[in-house]
């Protein structure tokens, strides 16, 4: 397969170092002139990147792309699957970017979706397929000296396809760049909803406002944020959740069990354990509030949430609070610029039945 990943962070270049790994022939592509700049350059020198593996042994090993570019036609008319690994916020630049260029047949892969196939799909008018995931298959983080560091996969990896005709199709290939990559959600609604940061990154970020500036760098965010009060408004917000997923007839689940079949291979472990267990191991941060934490999660996954509850009828306060308390800290109105699934579908009123033909394709 050939594949061009679209984006020069973090998950962008771990994930082409494991598909790599698979004997893929992999591109990249940076897309912004901002982010990663400096070691974008040197990469682009050099011609690959060192990777250290901490979720196979420790094992290093050089990853030499088939190209690292900024050549949008090159790399988009290589490739048969399109992995995008930008934010959420750059889905709508990317789309008019690379619109030009998409071939009928491609497959489109959004890491991750927030239901954002549906602006790709106003700007690509060829037969293409999608498919959102609501987390990455591994984490880690870019270093200096051409080094990228993955620290931790997910045992379990749940997609969405678009149209959900392929579902079958897109998850056997997915399934052979990734092994961990063998479930389906229903939907990309329910992608969306079962998006982690939407509510850990959002609350977590909220209700420690405070603290994280006033400790100067000093803020553990896992072990810090999640006492059993806010533990409290996480469980209220999953009610208000699977309220909305109910009415599409997807899985209702919340955000702690949802967390342990992510990140736990032993299902039988306590949700609340494997969640202690997953703080314990975190790293630093965030150290400001101006972080995609809120920029990103807030307007992409919560002004979204929010949209659909009303839309059909149902009650989404916790997350209007969140989403008006967060604009309230960064001197922004998140209502105007999030996404809402008016926008998505390009209508001013929208009822359950739209929605429901939309995330079918």
């Amino acid at each position: 397969m050939k594949i061009t990943v679209i984006g020069c962070g973090n998950a962008g270049l771990i994930h082409a170092a494991k598909m790599i790994e698979k004997e893929c022939k992999v591109g990249i592509l940076k897309t912004s002139n901002v982010a990663n700049e400096d070691f974008y350059s040197l990469i682009k020198k050099e011609g690959g990147y060192n990777v250290k593996d901490e979720t196979n042994g420790g094992n290093r090993f050089w990853v030499k792309p088939e190209f690292i570019t900024k050549d949008v036609e090159k790399a988009v008319k290589f490739a048969d699957i399109l992995f995008i690994a930008t934010t959420t916020l750059q889905h709508e630049n990317v789309a008019k970017l690379i619109s030009p260029y998409v071939k009928a047949g491609q497959l489109i892969i959004l890491v991750p979706g927030y239901m954002g196939s549906l602006i790709f799909k106003q700007y690509i008018k060829e037969e293409v397929t999608y498919s959102e995931w609501e987390t990455t298959a591994y984490n880690g983080r870019i270093m200096d000296s051409l080094y990228v560091r993955i620290t931790f996969y997910n045992p379990r990896n749940a997609i969405s396809v678009l149209p959900i005709e392929k579902q079958d199709d897109v998850l056997s290939t997915l399934t052979e760049l990734f092994e961990n990559t063998r479930y389906l959600r229903k939907n990309i609604l329910e992608s969306a909803f079962h998006n982690p940061n939407m509510i850990v990154h959002t609350m977590g970020m909220l209700f420690s406002a405070s603290r994280i500036e006033y400790s100067k760098g000093e803020f553990w965010m896992y072990r810090e944020a999640f006492t059993k009060s806010v533990i409290n408004a996480i469980k209220a917000f999953d009610i208000q959740k699977n309220n909305i997923l109910n009415c599409f007839d997807c899985d209702a689940l919340d955000y702690f069990e949802a967390a342990k079949w992510r990140n736990e291979e032993d299902l039988s472990i306590d949700s609340m354990t494997v969640f202690e267990s997953f703080a314990a191991s975190s790293n630093k941060g965030p150290s400001f509030l101006e972080h995609r934490y809120l920029l990103e999660d807030v307007p992409m996954g919560l002004c979204l949430f929010s949209s659909i509850g009303k839309a059909i009828g149902v009650d989404t306060s916790i997350a209007d609070s969140i989403i008006t308390l967060a604009g309230a800290l960064l001197k922004r109105i998140f209502w105007t610029e999030g996404r809402t699934i008016q926008y998505l579908l390009q209508k001013d009123s929208v009822e359950l039945k739209d929605i429901e033909s939309a995330i079918k394709g």
